[in-house]
């Protein structure tokens, strides 16, 4: 019997953590945290010295601190065994570990392991030697993000990863057939076409910016901004953009077996502001769309902006993804909190896709004709429809921690 057991992201928007359990050993489905300064339980993957001791080996989709800012945990509990991840992610990864930690370090949250923990790692790049593991295809979620096949007591398990067929620049490979189907549902609940998103984006920008305001869009520095950045140069629109995203869009450039050959690539423009620590304060002398990581409003480059505008109702900031609990970005979608705050930029949300809908879940499950499915990256509440639309026609379906598949 093979079981799949959620340790988190399951039924929830983060933490993303999956168990595969088989007479050929025990295995891990990326480990990541859920992006908040709460205590261990809620933060952290549902893993015990049990779980631990049991494990092979460790499988990671991409670097994102919700796939893999526990490893740092898991090492601390004892694991030693190998994290096999595509190169790009093994040189991205630790990046996003020291990130983790210095953000809980800032907001006096406790970490459950030390610096060794995260230095003593040991990566393993995926081949075709690496056990287990007999397909991968690119995410379209970041450089380096893998869908993965695995072939366990002649059963075929196929875990999305995070994904997403739409990003402007970034390749997504077809899935091929499986027995079983982890997916990304971070969308579940939720019908959005990705065209209409960018057009939001870029009406907001010329209306705000014609009476006299400033656009701040807090983006990932990859991925999802890289793309908006690209999709807003191509018209006649002032931007700023801060100098981490236009040296991740080169490093972009260079993986050419990851990107989409795409116009986008070569657009120019002569009204882009290249910001940096050394001349930010000059960023703002006339209104413009200002593009600034992170995400969240966590970045102190974000938050410079952000402090600037706040007392200005012309301007607006975009939320364009998912803001955790206790994040700036996600606090200031709540009326109340910028009553309080003396807030006036007017905060606007328009979702950039970078993983799949109910309508995109749908599709990829017809594809892969799975017989067991589990949902994941997405609370579940919002899962209850999709869930059911499967279960309807003949999935067996997880979406939630409490249950898992066996197969």
């Amino acid at each position: 019997m093979i079981i799949v057991k959620p340790l988190g992201g399951s039924g929830e928007d983060s933490r993303n953590c999956f168990l595969v359990c088989s007479e050929q050993g025990n295995i891990l489905l990326d480990c990541g945290v859920r992006r908040e300064i709460a205590n261990l339980e809620r933060v952290y993957p549902l893993l015990t010295q049990e779980i631990v001791d049991s494990l092979d080996a460790v499988y990671l989709s991409h670097a994102h601190e919700d796939h893999t800012a526990a490893l740092p945990y898991l090492h601390n509990l004892g694991y030693r065994g190998p994290i096999y991840a595509s190169k790009e992610t093994i040189e991205l990864t630790p990046s996003y570990l020291r990130k983790w930690r210095d953000y809980v370090k800032e907001h006096d949250g406790t970490l459950p392991f030390d610096d060794n923990d995260i230095t003593d790692l040991v990566f393993k790049t995926i081949d075709e030697r690496t056990p287990l593991l007999i397909q991968t295809g690119r995410s379209g979620h970041i450089i380096g993000g893998l869908w993965m096949l695995f072939e366990i007591e002649n059963k075929r398990i196929l875990y999305t990863g995070d994904i997403t067929y739409e990003s402007l620049l970034l390749k997504t490979d077809p899935l091929p057939k499986a027995d079983v189907l982890i997916i990304d549902s971070a969308y579940a609940g939720r019908h959005l076409n990705q065209n209409d998103q960018y057009q939001h984006i870029y009406e907001i920008a010329t209306k705000t910016i014609s009476n006299n305001g400033s656009v701040l869009l807090p983006v990932p520095a990859n991925g999802r901004g890289i793309d908006i950045y690209q999709y807003l140069k191509q018209f006649d629109l002032p931007i700023v953009v801060e100098d981490s995203i236009l040296k991740n869009f080169e490093v972009l450039k260079q993986h050419s077996s990851w990107i989409i050959d795409s116009e986008l690539l070569n657009t120019t423009s002569d009204n882009v502001f290249v910001a940096n620590d050394g001349n930010r304060n000059q960023a703002l002398q006339k209104p413009s769309v200002i593009i600034a990581p992170d995400g969240m409003l966590t970045n102190y480059k974000a938050l410079y902006y952000f402090d600037q505008l706040k007392a200005d109702s012309n301007s607006c900031v975009v939320i364009s993804g998912h803001s955790a609990i206790g994040t700036l970005g996600n606090s200031i979608q709540k009326e109340q909190y910028r009553i309080d705050n003396s807030i006036k930029l007017k905060v606007e949300l328009c979702t950039i896709k970078v993983h799949l809908d109910d309508d995109n879940v749908i599709e990829q499950v017809k594809n892969v004709e799975p017989t067991h499915v589990l949902l994941f990256h997405s609370a579940a509440e919002n899962c209850l429809e999709l869930k059911n639309n499967l279960t309807n026609v003949g999935f067996n379906v997880v979406a939630d921690l409490y249950h898992q598949l066996e197969i």
